[in-house]
């Protein structure tokens, strides 16, 4: 039988054991705690696996990006180079081909101006009858060697940029008289002339005396 005093210790045991374990009156235990503390673990570790992840990905996509940079850079530096190194080796036979022309040119007009020069010291009205085959054999000659150098600067320069500047040229004409004329050609020329034009003279001349009279 149950006393009164068996029933006060109990409830002393009850209260007891209550406040040892102040969790119990709500149903939690020590397999619960663990069991929750290891899924917040759990979630935390997947958590920081996925952030890893990202990372992971982020620098991959980076790395991508940078191979790609790198490869267009490459292809880009390999297309100018040849265009740079085409275009500089061009460039510099057309300099040479230029300076080498430009030379040649300033000994043309070297040999130009001198001839032009000679050219202009010929005056055919102070020649005296005397020497005047002598100073048209000259004369001639001049002409000869200037046109014949000339002839030469076209021919040269024709395939050049420079084939502008002596313009359109003919072939070279034919002189009656050139420099190796002998004498007896043009006193036989200056005959010729002579009977043919003495009957135009004598009328002419006639003509004249006729006028002078009346």
């Amino acid at each position: 039988m149950i006393t009164q005093a068996d029933r006060k210790q109990h409830l002393n045991v009850c209260d007891t054991q209550m406040e040892m374990n102040p969790q119990g009156a709500i149903g939690s235990s020590p397999l619960t705690e663990d069991f929750t503390g290891k899924l917040k673990e759990a979630q935390t570790q997947l958590e920081q696996l996925q952030q890893q992840q990202a990372e992971v990905e982020r620098q991959r996509q980076e790395l991508q990006e940078l191979n790609e940079s790198k490869e267009e850079f490459i292809h880009g530096q390999v297309e100018i180079s040849e265009k740079l190194t085409t275009a500089v080796t061009a460039m510099d036979r057309e300099i040479f081909a230029a300076r080498q022309e430009i030379e040649e040119l300033e000994q043309a007009r070297i040999c130009f101006a001198d001839h032009l020069e000679k050219i202009n010291q010929l005056n055919p009205d102070g020649w005296n009858n005397e020497s005047l085959q002598q100073d048209l054999t000259r004369a001639l000659s001049v002409l000869d060697l200037a046109e014949d150098e000339f002839e030469q600067a076209c021919d040269h320069f024709a395939g050049g940029r420079s084939a502008s500047i002596f313009g359109a040229t003919s072939a070279k004409p034919k002189r009656a008289a050139k420099a190796n004329t002998t004498d007896s050609d043009f006193l036989t020329m200056f005959q010729n002339g002579l009977a043919f034009n003495l009957p135009v003279v004598l009328l002419g001349a006639l003509a004249l005396l006729v006028y002078a009279l009346k």
